[in-house]
């Protein structure tokens, strides 16, 4: 149950926003496998003679490797894709064009034709439960982790895929790249955070928050066009660039004034 002052302070930005994520984009879930020991691997290079074609494996975000503003240099973390994209359809890879990758799913597959659910929707028994589209992956988008002790949503134009243990939204139009960045410099700062935790009120154990799809889909948004959306959107390109401690401080702080004036309201810079 909210305070007088929570639910004054929650109306004023419910009022003063201009739209909410879902306005513009869909919230979805990371790939899933049902067998990550042997889709998922950071010791892809130690198999040596049975390692699977690089050009299967692909470079994955997970929630061990995500940080608000970039990831971590951890990109050991790969994940054997076998789908491609045609004319914008979802192909299974022709496995006996990839002979390597073809062994090494032989060597795991009584593990993968135990999921049974797969092989009787009609797929192929090595393949991924939910790859999504292929083809997704090359736009710009947001990742941020399932639960967290704090936001984490991190930019990503370099063609990663994201872990089931992510969400993430694709800006598949040029023109919604900066609708990105603005809902990244709002989500990161801790004015949402009090927000969701007041609104969504789901923390679990040791403050650990949970980010599903329901409650990130109706985050609040400035007016996009306004002089504090660019402002927000600014601070945010720079963040992404920076790797000084120093310098990203002094942004964050920045950034809670400019996310407060978009909404009317006081800064938030602790939760405390």
């Amino acid at each position: 149950m909210l305070s007088n002052n929570e639910s004054d302070w929650v109306s004023k930005i419910d009022k003063a926003s201009k739209n909410r994520v879902e306005d513009f984009f869909k919230v979805k879930v990371g790939i899933k496998s049902t067998a990550d020991k042997v889709f998922i691997s950071d010791k892809w290079e130690q198999l040596n003679g049975t390692k699977p074609e690089d050009e299967l494996l692909k470079d994955l975000i997970s929630q061990e490797n995500i940080e608000p503003w970039n990831a971590t240099d951890n990109f050991k973390l790969k994940v054997l894709y076998p789908h491609i994209s045609v004319g914008g359809e979802k192909q299974t890879v022709d496995i006996e064009k990839y002979p390597k990758a073809k062994k090494y799913f032989l060597q795991h597959e009584e593990k993968l034709k135990s999921r049974k659910y797969l092989i009787e929707a009609g797929r192929q028994w090595f393949e991924l439960w939910v790859p999504h589209r292929p083809d997704q992956w090359k736009y710009p988008k947001l990742v941020f982790p399932d639960i967290s002790l704090k936001p984490r949503f991190y930019f990503d134009k370099g063609g990663k895929i994201v872990n089931g243990n992510c969400y993430w939204i694709v800006a598949a139009k040029e023109e919604d790249v900066e609708k990105l960045l603005l809902i990244q410099g709002i989500a990161n700062s801790k004015l949402m955070t009090k927000y969701h935790d007041l609104v969504f009120n789901n923390k679990l154990y040791s403050g650990r928050r949970r980010y599903f799809t329901q409650y990130v889909e109706r985050y609040p948004l400035p007016d996009l066009n306004s002089c504090k959306a660019k402002e927000i959107i600014s601070i945010v390109k720079k963040l992404n660039q920076s790797n000084d401690k120093t310098e990203i401080s002094e942004l964050e702080n920045l950034l809670e004034i400019k996310v407060a004036e978009s909404f009317g309201v006081k800064p938030v810079f602790s939760l405390d």
